[in-house]
């Protein structure tokens, strides 16, 4: 989904005003996603508890300090060092995986399952 499409699907909504128009739906959703990005940059991280935004229902997003290692150049074999960096990670929440699995269950049994051939 690009951002454009949701914009036009949170503009969409039944349950929002109908005077929102699509520019006040596009500042919304660029406020929230700048919110969220500002509080990952400026959260410090407390020594193996980094800085977490939990949305009920749906997941959590926890800002991680991935360590630095050495790979090998694929192409000539030398070593590359990888500084230590942060990263944000993201486990979805019960009720989303419970969402994702009642959605992916209901396309098998629909015909996208494997099903036992009598011979």
């Amino acid at each position: 989904m690009t951002k454009a499409e949701l914009i036009e699907r949170v503009h969409a909504r039944k349950s929002l005003p109908r005077d929102l128009t699509r520019k006040t739906v596009a500042q919304i959703v660029d406020s929230v996603f700048t919110e969220m990005g500002d509080y990952f940059i400026s959260a410090k991280t407390r020594s193996g508890n980094g800085a977490k935004l939990t949305y009920p229902g749906f997941g959590t997003f926890a800002k991680r300090r991935r360590a630095g290692r050495v790979i090998r150049n694929p192409q000539n074999g030398d070593p590359i060092d990888v500084p230590p960096k942060f990263t944000v990670t993201f486990l979805p929440g019960a009720v989303l995986k419970e969402l994702l699995n009642r959605s992916a269950r209901s396309s098998a049994t629909a015909g996208g399952g494997r099903q036992a051939v009598a011979k």
